[in-house]
């Protein structure tokens, strides 16, 4: 345990510089702005891109709002150009990688990474990790255990040569804070390789018992946690002959025949981490129920393309990451652009990141809205997507691809086809007026790799299928239910508005 410690006290003192920059910009945060523009500005205008913009003309961060936002759809272009192995498209740095995203619509987008992108990225968790310790000092001499995937995608490159996914976690650090993090893990990243997702569950199940020091957990949904801890109820009489002796012990100490205490077989762990805003704030609960006493802390705001808001101190929501990207802040109701430190409360808006990674101005489809104040940093929620994306445990469902399923599924498209998320449990519910086997939408929406690693896990269930001859009746109700023009609406392939989808699966 000292040892571990002593890791910890060493890598979180390099870490606590990170934390120094971001208390200084929620004092001063004109400066940080322009500090930021100065380093990031010679990075972006050598690029192509930034030739194309002028960007050499823009010495000064107040010439930023003149230059053009991009919208998510338009950075496809570019990345095909980075992934012929072009240079310097975006950002004058070597493309380290590239990392897909399903994203708000269309086909996956693959993101560029830099070294500078990716100190971005480990800026922010310096800074969430310090406050962790800081408020929360059992944390020293604790393992933890960040969410390991199992690798399901092939090792990737694009035919320009350029790697595709990142390897872990870790990798968002330099080699030193990498090999300290690596030792710090209560799980070997090394699970990812499991040949199934039945070894892959054993493997990670088996080091978590193993792990008595086990002291943090972070995880993207609740769910994936939930169904973890559901697997270690039915798996303990196997598990128990693999274990060490004080393993064994404590799992069987724990464990009551049906159900294991997780306080009582991690008897360190204070906290977990996961999403906690949006549709994730319904799976909480379940998960807090399983965890009795032990502290559940909801996640910041986390994209591929960077990092939007990280958990910090105490209040509501949480603080916009910027020292990590030069963030501004457009109004989803007036279209109006501000620095973070200009925003109002309670006023809603969408992140525009500039980042390292050759991204400038480039519009997250989130929706936040300010719930408070760190400093002259804003505090904000996530209310959810702009876009219609159904994201309920990382399944990424957007209506493009639920459309092009559909017409896999009937080669003549039905009179009304919408794919709805069920409200009671997590699964979804196609409403058609055509009838179809929930096989095989469920093998078509299988083609998603999202959706399939979260059916997979058990983390959503089979698709239902409801044959209502009267579906267009009922979406039109909602419409104006909603106090909406019926001409002004374009029915979608997946429909997320609550009071529609309640329309379209009553009674």
């Amino acid at each position: 345990m000292r040892r571990i410690a002593a890791l910890q006290l060493g890598w979180l003192t390099q870490q606590s510089r990170a934390a120094l920059r971001f208390e200084r910009a929620a004092v001063q945060p004109e400066r940080q702005l322009a500090r930021q523009w100065r380093t990031l500005q010679p990075v972006l205008a050598g690029s192509v891109r930034g030739r194309e913009l002028g960007l050499d003309r823009a010495r000064s961060v107040a010439d930023l709002p003149q230059l053009p936002v991009m919208e998510p759809d338009e950075l496809g272009p570019y990345s095909e150009r980075i992934a012929a192995g072009e240079p310097s498209v975006l950002s004058a740095e070597p493309v380290q990688m590239l990392e897909p995203t399903s994203g708000g619509s269309g086909p996956r987008k693959l993101i560029p990474y830099t070294a500078r992108l990716r100190r971005e990225f480990a800026e922010a968790v310096g800074v969430w990790m310090v406050d962790l310790h800081r408020r929360r000092p059992g944390l020293l001499g604790t393992r933890s255990y960040w969410s390991i995937s199992r690798a399901v995608r092939r090792e990737e490159r694009t035919a320009g040569g350029v790697p595709i996914g990142m390897p872990s976690d870790s990798a968002y650090f330099d080699p030193i804070s990498r090999w300290v993090i690596d030792q710090l893990m209560a799980v070997d990243g090394r699970v990812a390789s499991a040949p199934s997702m039945e070894a892959w569950r054993w493997q990670t199940l088996l080091q978590l018992v193993s792990c008595r020091e086990l002291g943090l957990i972070s995880v993207w949904s609740p769910s994936f946690l939930t169904q973890l801890l559901a697997a270690l109820d039915t798996q303990v009489p196997t598990l128990l002959p693999e274990l060490g002796l004080e393993a064994r012990a404590r799992l069987s100490a724990a464990w009551d025949g049906e159900r294991v205490e997780i306080a009582s077989l991690w008897p360190r762990l204070q906290l977990v981490s996961a999403w906690g805003d949006s549709f994730a704030a319904r799976l909480l609960p379940t998960l807090k129920a399983r965890l009795g006493e032990i502290e559940v802390q909801p996640k910041g705001v986390l994209a591929t393309e960077g990092v939007v808001s990280i958990p910090l101190g105490e209040g509501p929501g949480h603080v916009l990451a910027t020292t990590s990207h030069l963030i501004e802040l457009r109004c989803v109701h007036t279209g109006r652009v501000c620095w973070p430190h200009q925003a109002e409360l309670g006023g809603e808006y969408q992140a525009l990141l500039s980042t390292g990674g050759g991204l400038l101005r480039y519009a997250l489809p989130d929706r936040l809205q300010v719930v408070g104040w760190y400093g002259a940093i804003p505090r904000v929620r996530l209310l959810g997507r702009l876009d219609r994306v159904s994201d309920r445990v990382g399944e990424k469902l957007n209506p493009a691809f639920v459309q092009q399923v559909f017409s896999e599924l009937w080669p003549q498209p039905p009179e009304f086809a919408m794919l709805l998320p069920r409200p009671e449990v997590l699964g979804y519910t196609l409403v058609c007026s055509e009838p179809v086997s929930a096989e095989a939408i469920d093998a078509q929406l299988c083609q998603a790799y999202h959706y399939r690693y979260a059916r997979e896990l058990g983390q959503l269930e089979p698709v239902q299928v409801q044959h209502r001859p009267d579906a267009w009746a009922r979406w039109e109700r909602g419409i104006e239910a909603l106090g909406a023009r019926l001409g002004d609406q374009k029915p979608e392939a997946i429909e997320t508005r609550p009071e529609l989808v309640q329309v379209l699966l009553g009674d």
